[in-house]
C-alpha cells in the first residue's frame, strides 16, 4: 500500500510525493548492489590487474596471430606457436646475458667503495664549495646507508620464504597472464557478439568501431613501448662498450626498463650511467652525457614518430595526469596499466562525442532553416521595401540623373562647374 495519498495533478501546481515503500526498498537494494560490487572489485583487483594486463598482451600479439592464420593455422594453434617464439627469445636471452650479468653484479659489490671514494675526491677537488660541502656530505650518507645495508644481519628462513613466495607468485602471474591472452583471443569473437547485442541496433555499429578502435590504439601502444625499450637498451649497450664503462650490460638493460617510464625513464636511466662514468673520470662522464642527449634527440625526432605512430594519442598533462592516479591507486603496477585505460576512455569520449555532432548535423540538416535577409539584421544597405516591391514587379529602381553640364565662357566672371 502507498504510504502517500494519490492527488490529481493540475497544470502548474506541484504536488509533493513520497515514495512507496516498494519503491524506497528497490532503491535500497541497489544502493546495497553497488556498495557490494564495489567491495568485491576491491577484493579482487588483483585479478582484474591480471585480466587486464592479459587483454593488453592479447592486443598486442593480436597482429602476429592475424598473420598466421593467413598462413593456415588455426587462431589456437597461432597463439601456441607466438607464445613458443617469445619464450625461446626470453629463454635464449637470458641463457646468453645471465652469466655475464652476474659477473658484473658480483664486481659491482667490490666496486662499489671505490666508486664512493673516487666520487668523494673529486668533490672535495671542484672549485665549487657547494660541490665541496653538500656533494661530499650527500655522497658520505650514501656510502653509509649502503655499507648499513649491506651489513644487516642475514636473512632469516621467514624472510627466505617470503622471498620464495613472492618468486611463486610472479611466476603464477606471468602464467596466468597469459592463460588470459590465449582464452582471451580465442574467445573474443563470441565475447564481442554477446557484449555488443546489448547495445540497440542503431548503436550496433559505432560500438563496434570503438572496440576495435580501442583495441587498434592499445595493441600499437604496447608493440611500440616494447619496440622502444629494445633499441634504447641495445643502442646504450653498444655506447657504454664503446665508451669502456664499468658495468655496461646492467646500465644498458637498466635505460631500457627506465624506458617505459614517461617523462623522467630517460633521465633516470642516463643519471645513472652518468655517476658510474663519473666515478672513472670526468670526462667519461661528459661521453655519457654527449650520447644520452644525441639518443633522446633521435627518440623524439625519428623514432617515436615513426614507431608510435598508431599509439594511443594522448595529450602529455593526459598521460602525467593519468600515471599520478594509476600510482596512487595500484602503485608500479597501476602506473603501468593508467596509460592504455587512459587511451581507451578517450576513445569513448571522443566517439561520444562525435556521435553527439553527427546527430545535431543531423537534425541541422533536415530542418527547413531560412537565412536571414540584411533587413532582419537591421543592416544599414538593406534596400527600403519600396525598392523591394519594385523589384518584386519587375520595375527597375529609378536612377538620378546628372544635371546637365554648363558651358562657362571666361568673360562671364562665373567659377566653372
Amino acid at each position: 500500500m502507498p504510504c502517500c495519498r494519490v492527488f490529481a495533478r493540475s497544470p502548474g501546481i506541484k504536488v509533493p510525493t513520497t515514495l512507496s515503500v516498494t519503491r524506497l526498498i528497490l532503491y535500497t537494494l541497489a544502493v546495497l548492489a553497488v556498495v557490494a560490487l564495489a567491495w568485491m572489485v576491491v577484493q579482487i583487483r588483483s585479478i582484474i590487474f591480471v585480466m587486464m594486463l592479459g587483454i593488453v598482451f592479447a592486443a598486442a600479439i593480436e597482429p602476429l596471430v592475424f598473420r598466421l592464420r593467413r598462413a593456415g593455422l588455426k587462431r589456437g594453434q597461432a597463439i601456441l606457436v607466438v607464445y613458443a617464439a617469445l619464450l625461446t627469445v626470453i629463454f635464449g636471452g637470458l641463457y646468453l646475458l645471465v652469466p655475464l650479468l652476474v659477473r658484473q653484479f658480483s664486481s659491482l659489490d667490490a666496486a662499489i667503495p671505490d666508486m664512493f671514494d673516487n666520487l668523494r675526491q673529486q668533490a672535495l677537488d671542484s672549485d665549487n664549495a657547494f660541490l665541496r660541502q653538500t656533494g661530499y656530505q650527500t655522497l658520505w650518507r650514501i656510502q653509509n646507508t649502503y655499507v648499513r645495508i649491506r651489513n644487516s644481519p642475514e636473512i632469516g628462513q621467514d624472510q627466505a620464504v617470503g622471498a620464495a613466495t613472492s618468486a611463486i607468485g610472479i611466476l603464477f602471474t606471468i602464467v596466468s597472464l597469459l592463460i588470459v591472452a590465449f582464452y582471451w583471443m580465442t574467445e573474443k569473437a563470441t565475447i564481442k557478439r554477446v557484449i555488443l547485442s546489448l547495445f540497440p541496433l542503431r548503436h550496433r555499429a559505432r560500438a563496434h568501431e570503438t572496440w576495435d578502435e580501442i583495441e587498434f590504439r592499445i595493441g600499437g601502444w604496447t608493440r611500440g613501448q616494447l619496440l622502444l625499450m629494445i633499441i634504447i637498451g641495445v643502442c646504450s649497450g653498444v655506447a657504454y662498450w664503446f665508451i669502456d664503462l664499468r658495468f655496461w650490460l646492467a646500465l644498458a638493460i637498466w635505460a631500457g626498463i627506465t624506458e617505459a617510464i614517461p617523462f623522467i625513464g630517460p633521465f633516470i636511466g642516463g643519471g645513472t650511467a652518468t655517476l658510474f662514468a663519473l666515478a672513472d673520470s670526468p670526462e667519461k662522464a661528459l661521453w655519457v652525457i654527449l650520447f644520452v642527449v644525441i639518443l633522446q634527440q633521435l627518440e623524439g625526432a625519428v623514432l617515436v614518430p615513426r614507431i608510435m605512430k598508431n599509439a594511443v594519442g594522448m595529450s602529455p598533462l593526459t598521460v602525467v595526469l593519468a600515471v599520478l592516479i594509476g600510482n596512487a591507486l595500484a602503485g608500479p603496477i597501476g602506473s603501468l596499466l593508467a596509460i592504455p585505460i587512459g587511451a581507451a576512455c578517450q576513445v569513448l569520449v571522443s566517439n561520444l562525442l562525435r556521435g553527439r555532432d553527427d546527430r545535431l548535423a543531423t537534425e541541422l540538416s533536415t530542418m527547413d532553416i531560412a537565412p536571414l535577409s540584411p533587413a532582419q539584421f537591421g543592416s544599414p544597405f538593406a534596400p527600403s521595401d519600396s525598392s523591394l516591391s519594385r523589384i518584386r514587379r519587375g520595375i527597375k529602381p529609378s536612377t538620378v540623373k546628372p544635371a546637365p553640364r554648363r558651358d562657362v565662357s571666361p568673360e562671364s566672371g562665373l567659377p566653372p562647374t
